[in-house]
């Protein structure tokens, strides 16, 4: 009943967001699409998004995206990308229940220990936020401790491949997951060897990817790298810095760095809403502290300071499952034998991570998109900037094999296909759809003015649809 309900709850945030129009080109857009293309046997050359093509697997190495990519074929790609992540979410729930239920062997623990999970403000920002394959693998992190507490480590092999495959970001965190059970099972040797061999392999596989293949597949790197480019022109640069001064790190972890004045209470914020959604349980579990160092690092070191430093967006996942793993690991203690006490200790935790969830979808310090997570209020569901009723008659009328470009908002609706751009990419192509809003931010510098130039240019195209905001275009043929 509790994950029909919190399904039902995740899915009026996720998909509402999805049919009204609050998905965007990215990234659900250009996941859809290298989804579509790997089920079509292409790589994705990212010119959905950029002017030159260069190679989606050279941006993130998501091979999930390559699993998921054959069952495009019978679901379209941005719903299918949409109840895998809900599906995800509600699997680590589940695998969280009966980790718990080992551990306590209480029904009413296990529940509330779900119910912690399914409160994770983590969690309801990443479903407000698109898709994201780090969101699934995060999600997964409770059925890789369960089948090592159950010693069953086939499973747990295959757990730890689907994660490392899903971002190589991800395989760099499994590193350190890894390296922090080693203490849980030191006296365990067969368990012990596995976690030793899997921490290596883990290890050369994001050594692998991000050195060699990624690198083979693009002339530069990542598109996000710009946020750590303060530290080095290259991944290996920023590993010799951050090695090289310690203590700069750790002072960066927790302060501002940027010219930007008064972002360091964005970090304050987010540091006490993981605390309060159960990373204060590491304190007393210091191995899992461990656990957080890379997703931590990567937000706070993050020269992107409105996206990272504080709590939206789908960065908080990796922190969030942590901190309810950790908090299952502290009722394993000898010293918490008491079931009234176990019980009372989660009943807690979970009012404290849904206090936070409410806090962060109210009105935190972090700018957010609150239509996009909150479902509480009204302006969820309806979309106050264009009329959905038209987009979806123009949606209706362009055929599924032609060439379209459209503002962001509108593109993963039109990405399962061989041509889609967002708008203006279709412009170095021989684009025939093109949707666009008039006087409306869309997503690069000037794409006002070029839907304007556009839609007065009647002679190069000609209006099949528009109610004064949208317009559905077609290039007059030559």
């Amino acid at each position: 009943m509790l994950l029909t309900l919190s399904g039902a709850a995740m899915t009026v945030e996720s998909i509402g967001n999805h049919l009204l129009f609050r998905t965007y080109g990215l990234d659900l857009g250009i996941y859809a699409q290298t989804a579509y293309d790997f089920g079509h046997l292409r790589v994705n050359d990212g010119t959905f998004y950029q002017w030159e093509p260069y190679s989606q697997l050279a941006d993130h190495f998501d091979l999930l995206l390559a699993l998921l990519g054959p069952l495009t074929w019978i679901v379209r790609a941005d719903w299918l990308l949409l109840v895998v992540q809900l599906l995800a979410v509600l699997s680590g729930a589940s695998g969280l229940y009966l980790l718990t239920r080992d551990v306590t062997s209480s029904e009413r623990t296990s529940i509330l220990a779900m119910l912690m999970m399914l409160c994770q403000f983590g969690v309801w920002h990443a479903l407000g936020y698109d898709y994201h394959s780090n969101v699934v693998a995060a999600c997964q992190l409770p059925w890789l401790l369960l089948f090592l507490r159950r010693r069953r480590l086939g499973a747990a092999t295959a757990v730890l491949v689907l994660m490392a495959v899903s971002k190589e970001t991800v395989a760099l965190w499994l590193c350190f997951v890894l390296v922090a059970l080693l203490w849980d099972y030191r006296r365990e040797r067969r368990v012990r060897r596995w976690l030793v061999a899997a921490t290596a392999a883990t290890a050369a596989y994001f050594i692998a990817a991000t050195q060699v293949v990624m690198p083979a597949l693009g002339d530069r790197a990542s598109t996000g790298f710009w946020r750590y480019s303060w530290m080095g022109a290259t991944t290996g640069e920023v590993a010799r810095w951050m090695a090289t001064h310690p203590v700069e790190v750790l002072r960066d972890m927790f302060t501002d760095f940027t010219p930007a004045a008064d972002s360091g209470r964005l970090k304050m914020e987010f540091f006490v809403c993981a605390l309060t959604s159960g990373v204060l349980f590491c304190l007393a579990r210091p191995n899992y502290l461990l656990m957080l160092v890379p997703p931590v690092a990567m937000k706070m070191l993050s020269s992107d300071v409105t996206s990272f430093w504080g709590i939206a967006y789908h960065y908080n996942i990796e922190v969030c499952m942590v901190g309810c793993c950790a908090a299952v690991a502290v009722l394993a203690r000898p010293q918490l034998q008491s079931r009234n006490l176990r019980t009372g200790i989660m009943a807690a935790a979970t009012i404290l991570a849904l206090t936070t969830t409410l806090y962060t979808i109210g009105k935190p310090l972090t700018p957010i998109r609150k239509a996009n997570v909150n479902i509480l209020e009204g302006g969820h569901y309806r979309q106050g900037d264009f009329d959905v009723a038209t987009v979806r008659q123009a949606l209706s009328m362009i055929p599924d094999d032609a060439s379209v470009c459209a503002v962001t908002p509108f593109t993963p609706h039109l990405a399962a296909r061989d041509s889609a751009y967002i708008f203006p990419m279709g412009l170095a192509h021989d684009t025939e759809y093109w949707l666009v809003l008039k006087d409306h931010w869309c997503y690069y510098e000037g794409e006002r003015e070029t839907a304007a130039s556009m839609i007065a240019d009647t002679a190069a195209y000609h209006t099949l649809l528009t109610d004064g905001t949208v317009y559905l275009l077609k290039k007059t043929a030559k």
